[in-house]
């Protein structure tokens, strides 16, 4: 080999097989799946509505009456990154993918296309370590306008194309294709009309149609009469009729989680979809919007047909330490500039929900404790009125329903701060020690987790209740940072940062600081 010269100019070369190696490596399904769902996805950001897949033992074949390619087109698609392809504008395939993704192990790929300009047709394949395509002169495969591509399968793969298995593979990941809420209207396999995956009965379905911004979404929600299969369980968010996200719950709890099933139609969320189109980036406002307005829509149903789990009430033991601990965190995101945006966004919009209110002739009884707001209604009586008081985050005191108090109250619906709340859910197969219910802007502690389990340990035989407090206090620092869009590192130690200096009085930190010295440098770096 040459020895380098200076000044001389050289060439940037590409392993173009392991350049495609490495590209398919960031799918998470099988070779065959993968070419099955990325070639499928070209045939549909062509426009067509007939999509027909044809194999063998030898080849797989994909035909369209899509628009087909320009003669630009055309040379770009030969191309590794094709420059027509752009995110948010050509659809689910934006990747400019296909079946090049099975080009280092096929022995040719034959490409025919038809658009209103130009009528081509090439044979792809490896020659050595290059990629190499040749035009050809087209076998007038088509008669108006389309695509159509053969791949011949390399010999480890063949034979292993059934159409159960093609079939199930289009079911999992465009079953909005194939239920029609797209512009295709027929798929065919080896001539056979391919059906979408449906409930077998339905018990429940509530159909929807909603904005999320200036964003159009629809969708439905099932309850079948028997289990789904596990692939179908939860909602599956699609994405120009990709199937992006699977088994969803939007930290809904189900009862009984088998026979719960639906899908959201939500194109506008591609420019989040990874390049696998697997996978959503979840620190993306867009995200955050959309599983906050869903999550709620989703929460309502559950409850309105009884399927939602219920928490367990809370101990009357410990109800007051956890208003208390509400009080001070609400005091803490409220007063600090810095997280005022965050808690806006979460927990200080105005919402519609149940609460209590004095009533002279009301049936039920409540009490008095720190925390109020004032909601649109009156007292009772032959007079308009203005506003009364509630529980909230404001100061003063508001009323809640306690059948130990002693004044009369009526519950109502009324529009008001919601502030943030804890709410107590066991789920010991969660990984995660809480998590914010969008539908009740909850935060939601995990009492099968085991930090939780050993946090009430600890409490029980000290006989204190700190350590308890303490890590509900952790738990939902660290849930409210997650949902910052930047440095949520940073939100966490400003948000616990904040409740020590308001919410641990000058005397305990005097005596914190005499137990444990090193603490004092701690909460001033904090």
């Amino acid at each position: 080999m040459r020895r380098l010269k200076i000044g001389e100019k050289y060439e940037t070369k590409a392993n173009y097989k392991k350049l495609i190696q490495d590209l398919r490596e960031q799918y998470p399904h099988d070779l065959l799946s993968t070419l099955i769902i990325e070639t499928f996805a070209n045939s549909m950001d062509a426009g067509a509505t007939c999509i027909e897949i044809f194999f063998d033992e030898d080849s797989y074949t994909v035909k369209d009456n899509g628009k087909g390619m320009t003669e630009n087109e055309f040379r770009e698609y030969h191309n590794v990154a094709s420059l027509t392809k752009v995110k948010g504008m050509s659809g689910i395939g934006f990747a400019g993918v296909g079946a090049k993704i099975y080009l280092d192990r096929a022995e040719h790929i034959l490409t025919e296309t038809k658009s209103r300009s130009f009528y081509g047709s090439s044979i792809w394949h490896f020659a050595n370590d290059t990629p190499i395509w040749e035009v050809i002169p087209p076998r007038r495969l088509i008669s108006n306008t389309g695509t159509f591509v053969e791949i011949k399968l390399n010999p480890q793969d063949r034979g292993k194309l059934t159409e159960k298995f093609v079939t199930r593979t289009l079911q999992v990941h465009y079953n909005a294709a194939l239920l029609g809420y797209y512009r295709v209207k027929e798929v065919r396999i080896n001539g056979n009309k391919t059906r979408p995956w449906k409930p077998k009965g339905i018990e429940e379905r509530y159909d929807f149609d909603l904005k999320i911004g200036r964003n159009k979404v629809k969708g439905f929600f099932i309850k079948a009469k028997e289990n789904v299969p596990e692939e179908f369980q939860g909602i599956s968010i699609s994405v120009f009729g990709k199937t992006v996200l699977r088994n969803e719950w939007f930290k809904q709890f189900a009862t009984p989680y088998e026979k719960i099933t639906g899908m959201v139609m939500a194109d506008y969320l591609i420019s989040i979809v990874n390049t696998s189109k697997t996978q959503m980036v979840k620190t993306s406002m867009f995200w955050k919007k959309f599983h906050a307005k869903i999550g709620s829509e989703f929460s309502r149903w559950l409850e309105k047909i009884g399927a939602k789990l219920t928490p367990p009430e809370v101990s009357p033991d410990t109800s007051g330490m956890i208003k208390q601990l509400e009080k001070s965190i609400n005091d803490v995101l409220i007063n600090t500039p810095e997280l005022l945006t965050l808690a806006n966004s979460i927990f200080q919009n105005i919402v519609k929900r149940t609460t209590a209110i004095k009533n002279a002739t009301g049936q039920l009884m409540g009490m008095e404790v720190d925390g109020s707001q004032k909601v649109s209604g009156t007292f009772g009586g032959p007079t308009q009125g203005s506003k009364v008081n509630t529980v909230g985050p404001d100061e003063g005191k508001g009323i809640v329903e306690g059948e130990n108090g002693q004044t009369k109250i009526k519950k109502v619906k009324r529009r008001m701060k919601s502030g943030i709340r804890i709410g107590f859910l066991e789920k010991p197969d969660d990984s995660n020690e809480g998590w914010i219910d969008p539908a009740s802007q909850t935060v939601t502690i995990n009492t099968g987790h085991p930090a939780y389990k050993t946090a009430c340990g600890l409490s029980v035989e000290g006989r204190v209740y700190h350590v308890w407090i303490y890590h509900l206090l952790r738990t939902i620092i660290k849930v409210l940072a997650k949902e910052a869009s930047e440095m949520p590192e940073s939100v966490e130690k400003t948000i616990l940062a904040e409740w020590y200096k308001r919410s641990i009085d000058e005397e305990s930190k005097k005596e914190i600081n005499r137990l444990f010295p090193t603490s004092s440098l701690i909460t001033e770096e904090m």
